[in-house]
């Protein structure tokens, strides 16, 4: 009873958002970057009834809140991730909400929000491999990123102990089709964020597998990335997204989207 009570609330706000966009001409408009292939965080709805325009998920429906309350209106820009950081320096974002893990590197070329989710790496095999349970166990293996993402970073750098290097990496632009390689025998394992390996693992029980490895992977961040130049836009997100964190909000769409209870 508390979980669909939960359920419409959120829908009920979601609902509350588009319907005050709409009314509204006349608010400044925001571009906001993402690759839309990425639930719970992001992706293009059924029928094209997102929550801005066509697109739906954890980071829109809290995009959407916090640019509501701001009083702005906001535009997707669908991208392939790896291009994201590189539109946003160049000036044709605004604003960057990809499920994006806060990182050093990406740090030191633009500015990140206070976090709002914390994330493992998943590794998903096919459901009869019992030889693939942790990280090690894939040396030797082909194993399928998403380009310019965290599993994409943490795979392929040089680790310190040399116990883990992984030599033969296939990088794809979109998740999805490194699952359907993965599930079509191309590659031995995929690697990505925990609810997104989730969903897939859902989405086809009798054929997937997913594990972590805490020894390997350690716990990451999300935030909402801004241009370097754009304190003042950054730091008004950021007077939302805090109290938003704190009040659960982040925790309560993870629920609407997964139904599952803790991440």
């Amino acid at each position: 009873m508390k979980k669909l009570l939960l359920f419409a609330v959120i829908a009920i706000m979601v609902l509350a958002f588009v319907a005050c966009s709409s009314d509204d001409d006349e608010r400044p408009v925001l571009i906001m970057g993402t690759s839309a292939d990425f639930p719970p965080f992001q992706f293009v709805a059924d029928a094209g009834q997102g929550v801005i325009g066509q697109y739906a998920g954890i980071d829109l429906s809290l995009v959407a809140t916090i640019a509501d309350e701001l009083g702005f209106d906001v535009v997707v820009q669908d991208m392939e991730f790896d291009g994201l950081l590189i539109a946003l320096q160049t000036g044709s974002l605004d604003f960057v909400a990809s499920g994006m893990t806060i990182r050093p590197d990406r740090a030191a070329s633009v500015n990140f929000s206070v976090p709002y989710f914390d994330a493992v790496q998943y590794v998903i095999v096919n459901a009869n491999n019992t030889t693939i349970n942790s990280v090690a166990d894939l040396q030797g293996m082909r194993v399928g990123v998403q380009l310019g993402t965290t599993a994409d970073l943490s795979l392929t750098d040089n680790h310190s102990d040399g116990t883990v290097v992984f030599q033969d990496i296939l990088r794809f632009s979109r998740p999805v089709a490194g699952v359907m390689d993965l599930m079509g025998g191309s590659i031995d394992a995929f690697v990505i964020d925990a609810p997104v390996a989730r969903g897939f693992a859902a989405q086809h029980p009798d054929r997937l597998r997913v594990f972590s490895d805490t020894n390997f992977f350690g716990l990451e961040q999300f935030g909402i990335a801004f241009n370097q130049n754009n304190t003042e836009l950054l730091a008004q997100f950021n007077s939302v997204l805090s109290r938003l964190v704190s009040e659960g909000y982040v925790d309560n769409l993870y629920v609407y989207y997964t139904g599952i209870l803790e991440n």
